[in-house]
């Protein structure tokens, strides 16, 4: 299979997105299954709108020997919108197939250090300090929903299941599992009219995929579900490595809680397996005087 080595998306026009890629220098012409010319190979592109999860659909495609696509069917006027693209490459000969991406044109390419930064910042959150969570992207995009005026340009009710208050149905794309690391929230009360209310904010932090927008929801394994209200990125070169969220508890109650959720239990382990059966008390260990004695301690002598 031919392999991608560089995929870009760029414009500087707000009507269209320009895609390039390049691929590795490939073997001559050969004639048995395993042949690497390059004109038995066809390229199919892929967008999704806000999340690098998909879902996906084809925009393009089969393209051959072709290595730049405008995509015309784009909005790019919604702040927090950002399209992801993929390459699928099918060989012919074999029917073999292979994806390349996402890519997106809100990303500045990483270098080097922003890379490791990020894959050391994914081992911390993954293994040490953050915890599995879900995120669920909004839509801002797609068909509108039966509460939506097309007029007014809002919505004529609320906490209506069919797009769970967006304006768009469905409401969210599909969960993405992500690892936080959420800060203890205070408790407070206040008293309304409606009656009392609990309010909590709080911060959380991750790494810089999936990129997270105002609106979208975090939910954690014991159903306790966030809305995020703001973001900001620490960035490398323009690149983000590293994202800070403000979020708030959403009151038990409200719609997003009707949000489904299709999880087993074994997905519900929400931190690496030693976090919780590595031995941290040597002295339950039988062997505990012996470790002391390697180390040079007089047995029992930390007893």
């Amino acid at each position: 299979m031919v392999r991608i080595t560089s995929f870009r998306v760029r414009s500087f026009d707000l009507d269209h997105l320009d895609l390039f890629w390049e691929i590795a220098p490939v073997l001559g012409p050969k004639r048995d299954e395993d042949s690497h010319e390059i004109f038995d190979y066809d390229f199919y592109i892929l967008r999704s709108g806000d999340s690098p999860e998909g879902p996906y659909q084809q925009i393009a495609g089969p393209l051959r020997d072709q290595y730049m696509l405008r995509d015309m069917q784009v909005q790019l006027l919604h702040k927090w919108r950002q399209y992801f693209y993929k390459i699928r490459i099918v060989h012919r000969p074999t029917g073999k197939e292979e994806f390349f991406g996402p890519s997106s044109s809100d990303e500045p390419e990483k270098d080097l250090i922003a890379a490791e930064i990020i894959r050391q910042e994914d081992i911390l959150f993954r293994e040490f300090t953050g915890r599995k969570c879900w995120l669920f992207i909004a839509r801002t995009f797609g068909p509108r929903c039966t509460c939506w005026d097309a007029v007014l340009q809002r919505r004529t009710r609320s906490a209506h299941a069919l797009c769970f208050d967006t304006g768009f149905l469905g409401g969210f794309m599909s969960p993405i599992e992500v690892f936080v690391q959420i800060d203890p929230q205070g408790k407070n009360s206040q008293a309304m009219s409606i009656g009392e209310m609990q309010p909590s904010d709080t911060a959380a932090r991750m790494i810089s995929f999936p990129p997270v927008s105002p609106r979208d929801i975090l939910v954690e394994s014991e159903n306790t579900r966030w809305k995020v209200i703001s973001v900001s990125n620490t960035e490398r070169l323009r690149s983000a490595v590293h994202q800070e969220l403000k979020i708030h508890a959403i009151p038990k109650g409200d719609i997003e809680y009707n949000l489904p959720m299709n999880l087993s239990l074994q997905t519900l382990i929400v931190a690496a397996d030693r976090n919780f059966t590595n031995p941290h008390n040597l002295e339950e260990d039988g062997d505990y005087n012996d470790i002391l004695s390697a180390f040079g301690h007089p047995r029992g002598s930390l007893r």
